[in-house]
């Protein structure tokens, strides 16, 4: 590692209590870094493959209709969620689209897409949804076994419960 570069964590977040734990997880690890450091929470929007016939890719545009307009409710829970960290560590947002499975999408922006380094992954114990959890199961499975970086899995959940009292 170049010791001028930061050391650079990369956490897949989503709205579920493993997302959040896994969130939660990276923001204490960074506090206790005695190095400069580049925290990076990553959002995922995996939409389903269009096909070369028309009739089931008007059924495809309209779930994936549905897909993002979820995603984007979803993105305000989580950056709702991540804004208590805002005092206590700097960190970016990336939300990425892309068609296929979350496991994929994610092994190829790390590979190809994040242009730099990354030292460690970090990532809650869920699954994917609908359809996609049948053919792709969990995601940190897929990612241990397919990043070239360490992965840190969290298998806790976040007790979203204690937040009620903040509303």
């Amino acid at each position: 590692m170049d010791a001028l570069r930061p050391y650079t964590i990369v956490v897949r977040v989503d709205s579920s209590p493993e997302g959040y734990a896994a969130a939660e997880y990276a923001s204490s690890l960074c506090l206790k870094l005695k190095v400069s450091f580049r925290l990076v929470f990553l959002f995922v929007v995996a939409l389903y493959r269009r096909t070369g016939l028309q009739l089931i890719n008007r059924q495809t545009d309209q779930m994936n209709a549905d897909i993002r307009e979820d995603a984007e409710n979803e993105m305000v829970r989580c950056k709702q969620f991540l804004s208590r960290f805002e005092s206590l560590v700097q960190y970016e947002w990336i939300s990425i689209k892309d068609e296929g499975n979350v496991g994929p999408i994610i092994v190829r922006f790390v590979k190809d897409g994040f242009g730099a380094p990354v030292d460690l992954f970090v990532v809650g114990r869920t699954a994917d949804v609908g359809i996609k959890k049948i053919v792709g199961g969990h995601v940190s499975d897929y990612l241990l076994a397919n990043l070239s970086c360490p992965v840190m899995i969290v298998k806790d959940t976040y007790d979203v419960s204690d937040d009620e009292g903040d509303r």
